[in-house]
């Protein structure tokens, strides 16, 4: 495969040449479609994907079947970084949410690599904390932020990653992924229409107003928008 430092994954693309030479032949493409499962809670982990565009959320089922998102995996990273440092099962399902393409490689070869390169093990443990960054953002703002506000953030990191401005995402889709019932982001996703700064029409969101729409989000977005530029600055 060839890689694409400008629109493919950046982690990815900031492989060492010679590390990217030898796995090349082990990145396979493949199509994300929406609601397409990538790992279950208890899964082993064989395959680590790497998103060039669309979204994968990470999602937390609790015992009453409620669920939340805690995290998104974009063009920034990979799903199953836990599997590459020998966490032998994921806590979470990682489900597409966006549709996108994206190539999977399977998790002993990464490792392998990690193992034998320093370059590649401290890109990864970048990688792990800005996971974690993430993850404690997440929750820090299901709990201290609006639906409007953590709304308008999902959909300017969704843009990020699709790298378009219409996309096809459901208010169930979206409801389910922020913990709240589907009246809610049906109300806010109205708010937003009528402000015209999105459009939606038969499952499909328009962003018409990006500016808009940064001022509305909360401050989660550009806090780890800045985290994913420390990964690769290094």
């Amino acid at each position: 495969m060839k890689r694409d430092r400008v629109n493919g994954n950046r982690f990815v693309a900031a492989l060492p040449e010679a590390v990217f030479g030898r796995l090349a032949p082990d990145l396979k493409p493949v199509t994300l479609k929406r609601g397409m499962p990538l790992a279950a809670p208890g899964d082993s982990g064989k395959y680590v994907y790497f998103p060039d565009s669309g979204i994968v959320s990470l999602i937390k089922t609790m015992r009453d079947g409620r669920t939340a998102e805690v995290g998104v995996v974009g063009r920034e990273g990979m799903a199953g970084v836990g599997m590459v440092f020998g966490i032998p099962r994921t806590a979470f399902d990682a489900v597409v949410q966006v549709d996108g393409e994206g190539h999977r490689i399977d998790t002993a070869a990464l490792r392998a690599e990690m193992d034998a390169s320093p370059a590649v093990r401290g890109l990864a443990l970048r990688y792990l904390s800005y996971r974690l960054a993430q993850l404690a953002q997440t929750a820090a703002c299901n709990r201290l932020h609006t639906l409007r506000q953590r709304c308008c953030r999902w959909l300017l990191t969704a843009e990020d990653n699709v790298q378009a401005e219409r996309f096809v995402l459901t208010h169930e889709f979206l409801a389910l992924m922020m913990g709240v019932n589907r009246p809610g982001v049906s109300l806010t996703a109205a708010a937003l229409r009528r402000k015209n700064i999105i459009r939606y029409r038969h499952a499909t969101i328009t962003i018409v107003d990006r500016p808009a729409l940064e001022e509305f989000a909360c401050e989660c977005y550009t806090t780890m928008r800045d985290e994913a530029e420390k990964i690769y600055r290094a």
